[in-house]
Formats: structure tokens, sequence, C-alpha cells
């Protein structure tokens, strides 16, 4: 192979508008114009390769190609790759637009103008979380399917010969790559729907799916074939009429090159591909997008500050249809949590604010577990059972950095964090409040970045070498969990370690005689029990504690004899709920698994609950 390894392409019209619209710096475009040897490598080893074409109208379509063999592809010639692999049988999209429909025995296509199909690739490793992008004419290929082998295995299979001269190549980043061993399988390939409007075993594929690929367009000169990943339903939908489905997904801190979101800036169309690696379903789409970029992609999906839209103009679902499946393996430690559409659940607060909450104290109760104590003007206007939102970003974001292994979490966050309020507000006056009207309290576990930056603070004034005052901007209080109780009614909160802090402000205007109060806690969290009980004294007549690991002997579960509370050693179980018609009414304040037991356990009850994944 002849090439100038240190030749690069120049910038187009649409990734160089993408690059000023995101403030990104100018560098060097590092594709390599000719097939590089990252690219001749990783074509003999990588089980599944991605391809991009267009249809008669020019819209782009995607597919996923391979059986779980490596080898299926490799360079032959200069600059010249061949593939030879499996493929479905029947309704995959860029089959159709490359050798026809209906296909029997072979069938031959050549470069009729000398210059050859447009076609862009993906070969991908999702076990060694590898991929190397591709862009070239197709020289020539044959489909051949053997009815026969179709008669005895029942199974639809075709085989697929491709030329490709290369003229583009470049590696990309492990980033949202989640791990899946590929294997062979099975292809029936069933047309389930074939229509713009989605049926719902494709909302159901796009709910859970991790990864997608997609094939975008330069007019002419080139096309892109790329994936996208993160954690499982980061896809979201946002609407899905008789006249197409709109998706819409936030576009995560990546190498800021801008190679797809350029095509799309000057060619606002896309095709993609969304695997099941499951079944073998496969969801084929192409439709028009739209770049969001800042307010305009927070407005769609909060904490976002590049998303796509992509409004569906085609679509075909395939049941069956891939010949291999994917066993999964480790997620990206990139991955950021699931970004859900305004439209589904209402952000934390999205108004920025330059409002400042000094941090007076911080009371230690458990090695993980803190009480904090912070003034703010006008603190006391929050409601019971409200959050409060912190902007820790001037504290922690460092900046643009595209690889982070030390801390990979960081790489999407906002540093935005939203805590339930645990004290009681002052306004209107609360003669159970001990605080002063411009102060509010949060009791909080140390789990990530923002909570240990807090931790290794110890408030105003505070003698500790190095301490100084922390100030954090506040955006403000929301959320509508408070914890309600009518004359004579008879209500159960249930809940686990930190769950607590919801009910803490409602405590003094309860009917303790009418509460059922069930909490589960890890051993180390008792302090966290004794604590509650010591700032509301007359709340053990209505609790029952569940420490779930506790040994024999333990001196911290030997604290909670004396106070008044039930005590097990255990779980909580059906059978503490068991209130009959007494309770009709229960706040569930615990972690998703949890609740989801609860649930099936409280089938007939109102159930009361907020999800706090803000």
């Amino acid at each position: 192979m002849a090439y100038i390894q240190m030749q690069t392409l120049s910038w187009h019209e649409g990734e160089i508008g993408m690059r000023k619209a995101m403030r990104a710096p100018e560098i060097d475009n590092p594709t390599v114009p000719a097939l590089s040897p990252q690219l001749a490598h990783h074509l003999r080893v990588a089980p599944l390769i991605s391809i991009g074409a267009l249809d008669a109208d020019g819209r782009p379509w995607t597919t996923l190609w391979g059986n779980g063999e490596k080898g299926f592809a490799q360079p032959i010639g200069e600059g010249v790759i061949g593939i030879k692999t499996p493929v479905t049988g029947h309704h995959d999209p860029v089959i159709e637009e490359i050798f026809g429909k209906d296909v029997v025995g072979q069938k031959i296509t050549r470069a009729e103008d000398g210059k050859g199909r447009m076609v862009s690739g993906l070969t991908i490793d999702l076990e060694t979380r590898k991929r190397v992008k591709m862009y070239g004419r197709m020289l020539g290929g044959a489909l051949t399917m053997n009815e026969d082998e179709v008669a005895e295995h029942e199974e639809h299979v075709a085989e697929v010969q491709m030329v490709l001269k290369i003229e583009q190549s470049l590696g990309n980043c492990p980033k949202y790559l989640n791990k899946k061993h590929i294997v062979s399988a099975l292809a029936k390939p069933e047309l389930v729907s074939d229509s713009p409007h989605l049926p719902q075993q494709a909302i159901d594929l796009i709910e859970k799916a991790d990864l997608f690929f997609v094939s975008s367009r330069h007019g002419e000169e080139d096309m892109d074939t790329n994936h996208r990943g993160g954690p499982a339903g980061f896809l979201r939908v946002e609407s899905n009429n008789e006249s197409g489905a709109v998706l819409c997904y936030p576009e995560y801190s990546g190498n800021r090159l801008y190679q797809t979101l350029g095509n799309l800036r000057v060619n606002p169309l896309a095709g993609l591909c969304i695997p099941d690696f499951e079944t073998g379903d496969m969801l084929y789409l192409t439709g028009k997008t739209e770049i969001l970029v800042g307010p305009d992609a927070a407005a769609v999906i909060p904490r976002s500050n590049l998303a796509v839209r992509i409004t569906t103009t085609g679509a075909r679902y395939v049941a069956r249809a891939l010949p291999f499946r994917g066993i999964q393996g480790d997620r990206s430690p990139y991955n950021p949590n699931v970004r859900y559409l305004a439209s589904e659940k209402a952000p934390a607060q999205v108004a920025r604010t330059t409002q400042q909450a000094t941090l007076l104290h911080q009371v230690k109760l458990t090695p993980n577990v803190s009480r904090f104590r912070f003034s703010l003007q006008n603190a006391a206007t929050y409601k019971p059972g409200q959050y409060v939102t912190f902007d820790f970003s001037s504290h922690l974001d460092m900046g643009y950095s595209h690889m982070a292994d030390d801390d990979p979490r960081s790489i999407n966050d906002d540093f935005v964090r939203t805590f339930t309020v645990s004290s009681t507000p002052g306004d209107p006056p609360n003669p159970v409040r001990n605080l002063a009207d411009d102060e509010f309290e949060i009791t909080i576990r140390k789990v990530g970045t923002a909570t240990d930056f807090l931790f290794r603070h110890m408030g105003k004034g505070s003698s500790a070498r190095g301490m100084h005052e922390l100030e954090v901007p506040v955006l403000g209080f929301g959320g509508e969990f408070e914890v309600q109780q009518d004359a004579g009614e008879t209500i159960a909160f249930v809940t686990a370690g930190v769950g607590i802090t919801p009910i803490l402000p409602s405590l003094g205007r309860l009917d303790y005689s009418r509460l059922k109060l069930l909490w589960s806690v890890r051993e180390d969290d008792v302090e966290l029990v004794l604590d509650v009980l010591k700032q509301h004294p007359r709340l053990a007549e209505s609790l029952s504690v569940f420490v779930t690991n506790a040994k024999e002997g333990s001196e911290a579960v030997g604290k909670l004899k004396g106070t008044g509370v039930v005590q097990h050693s255990r779980r909580i179980q059906q059978s503490d709920l068991a209130f009959d018609r007494e309770v009709q009414k229960y706040y569930l304040c615990t972690p998703v698994p949890m609740r989801k037991q609860l649930m099936e356990w409280l089938p007939e009850k109102d159930l009361i609950f907020e999800d706090f994944n803000f």
C-alpha cells in the first residue's frame, strides 16, 4: 500500500460550523485519506462491520453485518478491501439498495461509472472496545442466496461479497462502548413493520438499546458511519405519530471532530440501525435531523448542551434479522446516567441564579452520612419534602477533556446536584424549627464527586487546617414529594438509608399514633437513626427499624435498645406491611429495586413516590 501517512484532509463547512458553534479549538483533521494500517489490521479482527449507503432519494440507511467470525473483511490490493460475510437474506435496506429486492441465486453489481457507489463503514469489536471508520467507493459486489440451504435450515441467510476502494479512514476512541461477545445464530427475518410509525416492539427495543449505528453524508463528496453508545435507554422517543416517530439523543462529550454532526449540519438526513443483541431483531430507520445546541438542547433533554432530534421518514422493524447475538459484558465507565426528555420528567431546575449558599457546619453522623447546614437568603421559602439544587461546576469543572480514565464520569458531568432538604421550613413559623429563617439543612450520603467535595468542608469558621469558607450557587428549590396526613388518617412511610429525609420536615405536624414508619438501614447507619430519634423522640412509637447486615452482638444495634423502636435484624418482608385496611396510603422512598418489590406487595394501595433521579 502506498500512501502518505501524515497527509490529512481539510475540514468541510459543516464540521467548521459545528466547531464554531461548540467553541472548539482549531485542530488538524486526523482522518487519513487512504486505507490506514489501523484499518487494515482491524478489518482482520473485527467481528462486526456497520455499512451505510444511500437510497434513490439520497437518504442514508445503515445496517450491521457479521456472524461472530473474525476475518470476513481484509485488504486485497492497493487501497482496496474485500468483504465476504453472511447477511440477512431479506428486508435489509442497504442490501436492497445495492443489489435490489427479491434476489434469487446470485446477483452481481459493478461500478458502471467507474467511480462507484458511495459506501461508509465502521469496523467494530465490542469485546475490545475498538472501532475504525472508513469511507470509499464500491467497485463491485455479489449477493448469493442458497435456496437449498434455506429449505434445510429454515433460515434466511445470504452471502454478500463487496469490494471497496477506501478513500478515508480514522480510528475512534473507546468511550461509550459497552462490551459484548459476538456469537453466531440463526437468522429468520420477519418483517413486522414497514412504516415510519413504529410498532411497540421497536419502542421496546429503543427503551433498552445501549448503542446504535448512524450514517450521514456530505453531498456527493463522502459519507460517515459511526457508533453512538451510552446507558441503556439513552435514545429517547419524543413522539410516535402516524406520520412518523421522533427520536432524540444527547451527544456526549467526544473528540470534538464533529464529523457526523458536520454532515448533518449541511445535509440534515441520517440513517440509523438499532440491533437487539438478545433477540436478533433490528430496527432500521432513516429521517430528517435537527441539531440542538445550548439552551435548545437543554430545553428538550435537560442537562444537555448538544443533542440530535430525528424525525423518521422511513423505518423497518425486522424480527430475528441478525445471524449473530451479543453476550453482554462490562458497561462503559464513561456512561453518564440516562438523560430523560423534559416531556418525560420535569427538570429539577433550569434557571440559573447567582444566589450563593454558605456552608455553616457539617455534623458527621456515620462514616458516610453527614448533616450540612447552610445559610441562604430567603431559605425558608421551601416547602416540606422539596429538594434544593446546587451547582458545583465552579468548584469541580476542570474544562474539556477527551478522556479521563481516573474519573471517567466527569467527562459528561455538569456538576448540578439535587438533595432533599431535611430541615423544617420556618415560613410560616413552625414551633419545631430550630434554625434561623435564612438557614436550611441537607442530610446526605457520600456517594460521588460532588458529595465527596462537600464532605471535605466542615463549614464557616472551621479551625481545621486548610479549610476555608465554602459558598455554592443555588439554582432553587423544587419537587412536590410532601408527606401529608388528613385528620384521622393512618399513613405508612417505607424507606431505606437516607431516604428518610423527605419525611423529616413534616414530622412536627404528623399524628405519630397514626403513622407506620418502616426504615431499612445497614449497621453503619444506625447512628443516623439515633440522631433522628434525638431530634424527634416521640417518633419511636411509630418506628420499626430493620438492620439488614447486623452481626450478632453488634454494638451499633445494641444502641437501639431502650429507644422504644421495634427492631429487626433482617430485611423488610411482605408480612411487615400487613396493616389490613388500617393503612391505604403508602409513601415509598427507597432504591428502585426495593420500590418495585414493594409495589408488587401492595397492588391495590395508594402508593406515592418520587424518582429523585434528577
